[in-house]
């Protein structure tokens, strides 16, 4: 890592016989791109031009100016890698990693005027207004119109966004899909579409960012945010108390555990929708598979226990309804969820007993039984061995 590479500077911070000079620093990164560089080798270890460029998107000649305003300012070092021939990484020095609590307190402050996008593009609007507004002794008062002749405001065109995390993350732009996301901005949306109200930065910043203090978990989720594709922006609503998905926005999850829930609700009669097969391929998605964040993994297992009982739910209904076929892969589908779990089994025996195969209904119990005796040295419980009873004496 730089920071260790780093802690063999010079003793004294020397550069061809110069002096550290707090007055040069402040020339140095009292800008924005200065900052963000700076942010970026303090907190995630970047050290090379490339990197730079790519996780500040900033312009090379820019950059390049920066880089060589740190290095004049004894705040980084050069160091080429594997000897003269490598490429040159750019490592801060002592001095340079001592402005650690100085963008730390920035970030806290800046937190502390966090507001929404529509008050900042409110915001900008006032200013250009401002600026656009000639001198007073300019300003001549043009006549009332007539009512007729006021113009109507359009409002806003609002971006219709989606959100998937169920079988894989994909985000959705007017229809849209946005590739080659960065995982940090996946990352940060898949949070925050996890949850139905707003969180406080500082709760997400910690669950995000477990492996480190309070304040780098704080400086990693302003980076992230600052990161974020100017498409996907819209989807965030930032606000003093915290971070939320926009009303707007359309979640896969947030509808599938709608209909999951009606489904399980005793006494209640779901809806067509919520037995369509476009419902029941939606239950039978994982919640993210391959991410083993921990913030993760407990919204998985809940939405598997949910999925697991509202697809034996909607077997049932079906049956009942006579949409045998339909019924009959919301079973399939449920154990495909937990191939030991035996309701998901005895669901479809039911739909098969339903259409009269009884050969069909033996085989799936034949089956079961078999691999919960193998696997867990159990046998089948009464409630399951008697859907099949009858057919045994027989």
């Amino acid at each position: 890592m730089n920071m260790v590479r780093a802690a063999d500077d010079e003793p004294h911070d020397r550069r061809d016989g110069r002096h550290f000079s707090p007055s040069r620093a402040l020339e140095a990164v009292g800008e924005r791109w200065s900052l963000l560089i700076i942010r970026e080798a303090l907190f995630h270890d970047v050290t090379r031009f490339s990197e730079f460029e790519r996780r500040v998107g900033v312009e090379r000649d820019i950059l390049a100016a920066r880089i060589d305003g740190f290095v004049g300012a004894g705040l980084m070092r050069e160091h080429r890698v594997g000897g003269g021939s490598g490429e040159t990484e750019y490592l801060l020095t002592r001095n340079g990693r001592n402005l650690e609590p100085v963008v730390i307190a920035l970030s806290t402050w800046a937190d502390s005027w966090a507001v929404s996008p529509d008050t900042e593009r409110a915001l900008v609007g006032v200013d250009r207004v401002v600026a656009d507004t000639p001198p007073a002794s300019q300003l001549v008062a043009p006549a009332a119109p007539a009512a007729a002749e006021v113009p109507a405001l359009e409002a806003p065109e609002r971006l219709n966004i989606r959100i998937s995390l169920l079988g894989s993350f994909d985000l959705r732009v007017n229809g849209v899909r946005i590739g080659q996301l960065a995982i940090g901005s996946q990352r940060l949306l898949a949070f925050l579409a996890l949850h139905d109200r707003s969180v406080a930065r500082m709760s997400m910043a910690s669950a995000m960012w477990p492996e480190v203090s309070d304040e780098r978990a704080s400086i990693s989720l302003r980076s992230a945010l600052s990161r974020l594709a100017p498409a996907t922006r819209d989807a965030i609503l930032c606000t003093s108390p915290g971070l939320s998905i926009a009303e707007s926005v359309i979640v896969d999850l947030r509808d599938a555990r709608s209909a999951a829930r009606r489904l399980v609700r005793p006494g209640h009669a779901p809806n067509d929708a919520d037995l369509s097969p476009a419902t029941i391929a939606l239950l039978s998605l994982e919640l993210l598979p391959d991410w083993y964040d921990d913030w993760v993994l407990a919204e998985a297992e809940d939405w598997r226990q949910l999925r697991m009982s509202a697809l034996e739910a909607a077997a049932g209904r079906l049956t009942s309804e006579g949409r045998l076929a339909e019924a009959g892969g919301a079973a399939r589908a449920a154990i495909n969820v937990e191939p030991l779990r035996e309701s998901a089994h005895a669901s479809l025996i039911r739909v098969h007993l339903a259409a009269g195969n009884q050969s069909e209904a033996l085989r799936v119990f034949d089956r079961y039984r078999a691999l919960i005796t193998s696997v867990l040295g159990l046998e089948p419980t009464p409630l399951i061995t008697a859907l099949v009873a009858d057919i045994r004496k027989s």
